[in-house]
């Protein structure tokens, strides 16, 4: 966690813009949606949206490392296999309500689920 995280909330950028933001000089803890160092991400096309029946398929991909975005939002390989963990313990009923979720629903109700075993 970044050391300013303990005193302001909010995201940490990589810009200091005003004496509420949360600066740092390591891009990887950058968390801001406006930096500039984030745009890439914002420019990647969806890999799937919700409802698409290649969300699980995509969601192993993420698992083996390979990241994907998924409705807007960027998924890595331990959401996915959080949401798979959950997704394969389902009957087929319940698989296909699960699956039909908005990614960032999917990933609530997995660690939910999942955190009392963690």
């Amino acid at each position: 966690m970044h050391a300013k995280a303990v005193h302001h909330a909010g995201p940490v950028c990589g810009a200091d813009d005003g004496p509420l933001t949360r600066v740092t000089e390591d891009p990887h803890l950058v968390t801001c949606p406006d930096c500039p160092d984030l745009a890439w991400i914002e420019a990647l096309p969806d890999d799937a949206t919700a409802g698409d029946p290649r969300v699980i398929e995509l969601l192993r991909e993420a698992k083996r490392g390979a990241f994907r975005k998924i409705d807007g939002v960027v998924v890595d390989a331990t959401t996915a296999a959080a949401i798979l963990t959950v997704y394969d313990a389902l009957k087929p009923a319940a698989r296909t309500k699960f699956a039909a979720l908005r990614i960032d629903r999917m990933a609530q109700v997995a660690w939910r689920l999942l955190r009392p075993y963690l």
